[in-house]
């Protein structure tokens, strides 16, 4: 990620204040940072939004559809499931994981998969642990549960959705901007401040469905057309 230099003296980036939350803080921070966005935009765009912070947290590779994800990338749609049982989205509660001697929050298998249906439509062909950037959740084979550590750092993205998605049938397709939590600031009042520029852009595809807590599931991210 590159970094900008800082044009104010009171402006910092919100990695520093993340490296010292807890994973579930970590999360409720990011939610916190789109319900800001969202503020300025449609009730439409803000609902997109807020599904979205749970797909996009740690940059997924592109995918033309979730059957032909490969098996090196289903961890990462694992990742995604563990985050969005963590932080639910919205003003729900956190979860809070039992854990055990060790002080690891414990995940069934059980629970796991049934995010992923809700979340991409289908059952996760495989399990398998998780690496991260600068964090890992262990994957037991014989207990069925992820092994998720208590604190950490992370490089994560929010979401901003441009106006005008593409509507076709159920299919929604939306051009959104990755916002690097390291590019936000704070003005002297203490408010966020958007980065100038995104990380980066991508297309996703949403299919709208029957579930008031999951309106959509993710059908498809892939990179923007050029030229």
């Amino acid at each position: 990620m590159v970094k900008h230099k800082r044009a104010h003296k009171w402006a910092f980036p919100l990695g520093v204040i993340l490296s010292a939350l807890a994973v579930v803080g970590a999360v409720t921070l990011v939610v916190l940072l789109v319900n800001y966005i969202g503020q300025r935009v449609d009730p439409k765009i803000q609902e997109y939004e807020k599904f979205l912070t749970k797909i996009i947290l740690h940059d997924p590779d592109p995918f033309d559809s979730v059957g032909a994800v490969s098996n090196g990338n289903i961890p990462q749609l694992l990742d995604i499931s563990i985050w969005a049982i963590l932080q639910p989205g919205g003003d729900a509660t956190p979860v809070v994981p039992p854990t055990d001697d060790e002080g690891y929050m414990l995940i069934k298998q059980e629970d796991v998969d049934a995010e992923f249906v809700k979340i991409f439509g289908q059952k996760p062909p495989r399990h398998a642990s998780i690496e991260g950037s600068d964090y890992g959740f262990e994957w037991d084979p014989e207990a069925k549960v992820y092994r998720i550590p208590v604190t950490g750092t992370f490089n994560i993205y929010v979401p901003r959705v441009r106006p005008r998605p593409k509507k076709t049938g159920n299919a929604i397709e939306l051009t959104v901007d990755y916002l690097a939590t390291n590019d936000f600031e704070l003005d002297p009042s203490g408010r966020y401040m958007e980065p100038a520029a995104p990380a980066k852009t991508m297309l996703i595809t949403l299919y709208a469905q029957a579930d008031p807590d999951y309106p959509y599931r993710v059908a498809a991210i892939t990179q923007m057309p050029t030229g």
